[in-house]
């Protein structure tokens, strides 16, 4: 097993590979060649993260927030990661929203260099896309913090799989995908400091920390916004959310559609979009 660590993505992100003997007891790949697959998940996640940073000013997600109304041709993984968005902002009846940019930017928890929007926020709908260009419908600011972290390890466990790695992991401060032979034993956080041992394998694990108040010390916050109807969530509350499902996107942004329920029926609405809430009972 190799393990290495960068920092990207506004956090650290570990990657681990291995690779298992063969019928003859023979390794199948030599450290230099899961070096070369751990370079190249590397790079990979740095292409996603200059593409779809808000931090970023020149990001092609930036070039999309600067011109709404106006059709911008996008990179196949910016397209994908608006699909994905959208998609689930649909199925979850805007639960999941990454129109809320503006919101965040009058919080302070975005900064606001792009300048204010004339709508704090939208809903799936103002995301528009037609073969490989998008637009947003209204003045608005998109953040795809709650989903493109998880989709850049999905991508990067793409590149260790396609050089052949038999199993490893990719942890993106908490955003993490297990692969093949490999499984990992973490430990996730609860409500009133319980805690809950995992073993994750061929999994993907997230966790997002919801709070109405900003913090210097947790950066990447869920703010609610309080105008979701019928969720019934304490908006006083602050805890943590962990989901698991097949691919760290979805897992990602789920964690922020469980932010905004009840955990009296939060389990029931996260399985039904394709993941399942870790239990602290």
């Amino acid at each position: 097993m190799i393990r290495r660590a960068k920092p990207l993505l506004g956090t650290l992100v570990e990657i681990a590979a291995e690779s298992l003997p063969n019928q003859s007891g023979e390794v199948q790949l030599k450290d230099k060649v899961l070096e070369a697959a751990i370079s190249a998940a590397f790079s990979r996640v740095t292409h996603i993260g200059r593409l779809l940073s808000f931090h970023q000013q020149d990001s092609e997600l930036n070039q999309l927030n600067r011109q709404p109304g106006i059709w911008v041709t996008l990179s196949q993984d910016s397209l994908r990661v608006l699909k994905l968005a959208k998609g689930l902002g649909k199925a979850s009846n805007n639960l999941f929203n990454c129109t809320v940019g503006g919101e965040m930017m009058s919080r302070g928890a975005l900064p606001a260099y792009l300048g204010m929007p004339l709508l704090l926020q939208g809903d799936w709908q103002d995301i528009e896309i037609k073969g490989n260009q998008a637009r947003l419908a209204r003045p608005l600011i998109l953040t795809l913090d709650g989903i493109a972290k998880g989709y850049a390890v999905d991508m990067a466990v793409s590149e260790l799989r396609r050089a052949g790695v038999s199993g490893g992991w990719v942890n993106a401060g908490g955003d993490l995908k297990v692969f093949g032979s490999a499984s990992l034993n973490v430990v996730c956080r609860g409500p009133l400091g319980a805690s809950q041992k995992l073993c994750v394998s061929n999994m993907a694990l997230a966790s997002s920390r919801v709070s109405q108040t900003l913090s210097h010390d947790y950066p990447a916050l869920l703010l609610p916004t309080g105008n979701v109807a019928d969720t019934n969530v304490d908006a006083e509350s602050e805890r943590i959310v962990s989901v698991r499902a097949s691919f760290a996107w979805r897992a990602d942004a789920l964690t922020k559609v469980a932010g905004y329920l009840n955990p009296d029926f939060a389990a029931e609405k996260i399985a039904h979009l394709g993941g399942q809430l870790v239990s602290f009972d």
